[in-house]
């Protein structure tokens, strides 16, 4: 009986490495000895005080301003996140955080993500129309891209 638990116990081993060998990676940009990892990345009606999406939404008034949450695990001391925003091909607005400036005055910090905010306030009404989209850099590589629209 002992040869047969080992057996299995061995087979188990080896399954579990397989599986975690063979799982993908969460999405990451290496930063001088730091990895940014985007856990997600939000578009909503408001953001609350830390940053966090508040009613998220892919459907916007013409009048609304658009805001975006991006949840970044932990808290980092150096990286670029900027934020692009678009009609079609058109960049209407891009904005750039420095993310040595979110975790200033952090002394210790244990399991806490970071949350970054983006916005865009209209200095007219938005035309109709499903060509807008979000785009995210990490360290000046595009992350990813977000689209949504606007309705009546």
């Amino acid at each position: 009986m002992k040869k047969r638990t080992r057996v299995w116990v061995i087979a188990l081993l080896f399954v579990t490495l397989m599986a975690s060998a063979c799982a993908k990676p969460a999405a990451t940009t290496t930063v001088t000895g730091n990895e940014i990892v985007i856990r997600g990345v939000t578009l909503a009606e408001d953001l609350n005080e830390n940053f966090q999406a508040i009613n998220p939404s892919t459907q916007f008034y013409p009048t609304d301003t658009i805001f975006v949450s991006v949840n970044i695990a932990g808290r980092l001391n150096t990286g670029i996140l900027t934020g692009k925003f678009y009609t079609d091909e058109q960049l209407i607005s891009e904005a750039t955080l420095d993310l040595s400036t979110v975790s200033q005055g952090v002394i210790f910090s244990v399991g806490e993500d970071t949350y970054a905010g983006f916005n865009l306030i209209p200095s007219e009404p938005w035309p109709v129309g499903t060509g807008y989209h979000f785009e995210l850099l990490v360290n000046g590589s595009r992350y990813g891209d977000y689209p949504y629209m606007v309705i009546q």
